[in-house]
């Protein structure tokens, strides 16, 4: 009977695992590669982005530095959206863990240059000067809305050869390719989120409930 109790418990436990991180499912991106440019100092990733629901029409981005050398900071943030909504920043809605800021919120389709042709969608611009910066562990969160809105609509590439999701430009990098502060553009690639990390729990669940079956 403690057995028969024990892996039911634990069956119950995992698919409360599973549920409840798919009840706070995320889209994360960690910005690990330099595709251009200088590479920031110390080691990767040098930021992450965590891009979730947050109300009706309405997601919350959160953009977490990991910059290694004190002039650096993080100045410009890339993503593509589709399907393509027109999107604002919420009035209000900037939070952050220092003095960091977010100057504009620029959308438009296919209209903000990358490397190698590339056209993302969506421009975030931080401050490049003054405390606004965002260095070191600092983060900054905002809000945008916009019709129909939600995390899964950044999870695209770009448009004509499908090589990039997003981009951040890190700029202040010491020891720069001419020997003085340089800059780079780093790729993000996702994070699985936590319920996809815990589908493993079913896997284990379902032997433990067909001992049970068996059991009774």
């Amino acid at each position: 009977m403690k057995k028969t109790f024990a892996l039911f418990f634990a069956a119950v436990s995992l698919t409360m695992l599973v549920f409840a991180a798919e009840s706070e499912a995320a889209v994360i991106y960690a910005y690990s590669t330099v595709f251009t440019g200088d590479t920031p100092t110390g080691s990767s990733p040098w930021a992450t982005l965590t891009i979730e629901n947050h109300a009706s029409n309405q997601v919350k981005f959160t953009l977490q530095a990991n910059l290694q050398a004190p002039g650096e900071f993080i100045r410009t943030l890339w993503l593509n959206i589709d399907p393509f909504v027109s999107v604002s920043l919420v009035p209000g809605s900037v939070n952050t863990s220092g003095g960091s800021n977010v100057n504009s919120v620029n959308a438009s389709s296919n209209g903000h240059n990358a490397p190698s042709g590339e056209k993302f969608d969506l421009e975030v611009n931080l401050p490049n000067s003054g405390a606004g910066r965002l260095t070191g562990t600092e983060w900054v969160s905002w809000i945008l809305q916009g019709t129909g809105l939600t995390e899964n609509h950044f999870l695209a590439t770009t448009s004509d050869q499908g090589l990039f999701q997003t981009m951040i430009h890190v700029q202040g990098i010491p020891l720069g390719t001419n020997g003085s502060e340089g800059s780079g553009k780093l790729t993000g690639s996702v994070i699985p989120e936590p319920g996809t990390i815990l589908l493993f729990a079913t896997g284990l669940a379902a032997p433990l409930l067909s001992r049970l079956r068996r059991r009774t």
